[in-house]
């Protein structure tokens, strides 16, 4: 594939990403207005669980990415290859509804732990089957999407991704002109995750087609195996991600959950733009995975581009983020909203700007089959982070929320990078030099959010 091509992904995976986050921008002050602060944290957090137990997706997603990307490097056939596609997903589809089984018996449960008024407990607790109804949607989605990111059709997947990421936002707004029950504004989330799902798994269709007869019995293994230490980290990572919101649900109010949610919704979705770039080169780092990777000069000299672009565009603009932060929370949803919100828009900044460069390890690692190390990184964060979280909030209130988040995110990159350093001695250079400029991009940060708000 040509190097123009590889522009084009990333730029089409960019607008995928970047385009959504607009729209949400544009129609959040809208909802909010209509919703109320309380209907708005809730709807916030069905946002959230929707996105979790849709990355419980074993792994099956980016493993068909990591899979499909290096099969035909080692001589195995494209029937055979649609062969383990079609046993990934019917594999995921059982899990799915399974887990979409277990979670409508829980979520009525956990929603009685959330203080909120009568009325919205019950609208809340009527909406709990079709959050649970999203689950197996959301991993069909990315089961067809990990499938064509393989074959670097960003093209297609983008076609149905950016409709649907706007659909997200778009969706409840508009159902709010109509009504603020959340049964029926959560419900326009499954409708979006319905339309979604099939579109994807239409584009997806030749990935799927003519498969070997023979059940994939070594290829599922590592689709599993890769998949299996994968699914820890989708476990466990966006636990110590949302985390934070439930326990302010539950320690603090559901209405200080809005105060939260606002400014972390918009600026932890800012790393879309380096997972975006990361999920172009992970087919050409996974390509090499029986070499050095990134050896071959093509993909070495895209690569080290990409990410020299990453450095110089990331850092100034999440530094200058952190520091118009009151003025774009005044502009978007008011005066009162952001003097509360502003602290923790700007501390919530230096763990989005240390996390955005930790996709470069990340990519490297899951590349190579090496999920297990982010795994075992993750699990080692899961209690500790909770126990500082909870004494934070009590402590330090919303804002002590959100400066154990980036002190956690920071911890967890430094981890990844001095991994990635040990198991890829090729890309030296390119991590320490990561590593500096991130530092001091960070330190800057740091600053910024010490600064009075006004």
């Amino acid at each position: 594939m040509r190097s123009r091509d590889h522009v084009f992904n990333i730029g089409i995976n960019v607008t995928g990403m970047v385009l959504p986050m607009l729209v949400g921008v544009m129609v959040v002050p809208g909802l909010l207005q209509r919703l109320g602060q309380e209907r708005f944290g809730v709807l916030a957090l069905g946002w959230v669980l929707v996105g979790y137990f849709g990355s419980l997706d074993l792994g099956m997603g980016r493993a068909l990415t990591q899979y499909l990307s290096s099969a035909d490097e080692a001589g195995i056939s494209r029937r055979e290859q649609a062969a383990v596609a079609c046993a990934a997903r019917r594999l995921l589809g059982g899990f799915s509804l399974g887990l979409a089984l277990l979670l409508s018996l829980l979520l009525p449960w956990l929603v009685n732990f959330i203080e909120m008024p009568t009325e919205l407990n019950a609208q809340t607790q009527a909406a709990t089957p079709l959050l649970a109804l999203a689950v197996p949607l959301a991993n069909w989605f990315a089961c067809s999407a990990g499938a064509l990111e393989a074959r670097s059709r960003f093209g297609a997947v983008n076609s149905v991704r950016i409709p649907a990421g706007v659909a997200n936002f778009v969706a409840p707004w508009m159902t709010s002109l109509f009504t603020t029950d959340l049964f029926w504004v959560i419900g326009s989330l499954l409708v979006v995750r319905l339309a979604g799902a099939l579109g994807m798994a239409w584009r997806a269709r030749p990935e799927f087609a003519q498969p070997a007869l023979q059940w994939p019995s070594t290829g599922i293994r590592q689709l599993l195996r890769f998949g299996g230490w994968m699914t820890v980290s989708n476990l466990i990572g966006p636990v110590m991600s949302y985390f934070d919101r439930f326990a302010i649900a539950a320690w603090v109010t559901v209405a200080a959950v809005t105060h939260y949610t606002v400014p972390f919704d918009v600026i932890s979705r800012l790393p879309m733009v380096p997972i975006a770039i990361m999920g172009v080169l992970l087919p050409l780092l996974a390509q090499t995975r029986h070499s050095a990777p990134g050896t071959s000069p093509q993909h070495y000299t895209t690569i080290t581009r990409t990410v020299d672009l990453l450095l110089v565009c990331w850092i100034p603009g999440l530094v200058m983020t952190a520091w118009l932060g009151p003025w774009l929370l005044a502009w978007w949803v008011g005066s009162d909203l952001a003097a509360a919100s502003t602290p923790i828009w700007r501390w919530l900044a230096v763990g989005v700007l240390v996390n955005g460069l930790a996709h470069l390890p990340f990519t490297l690692l899951q590349s190579q089959g090496r999920t297990d190390i982010i795994a075992k990184i993750h699990l080692a964060e899961l209690i500790p982070y909770i126990f500082f979280l909870w004494w934070a909030i009590i402590q330090y209130g919303l804002v002590g929320a959100a400066v154990m988040w980036s002190v956690r995110t920071s911890i967890d990159t430094a981890l990844i990078f001095s991994s990635a350093l040990r198991h890829f001695p090729n890309w030296r250079q390119s991590l320490i030099k990561t590593t500096f400029i991130g530092l001091v991009g960070a330190l800057l940060t740091i600053w910024i959010a010490f600064l009075p708000a006004n």
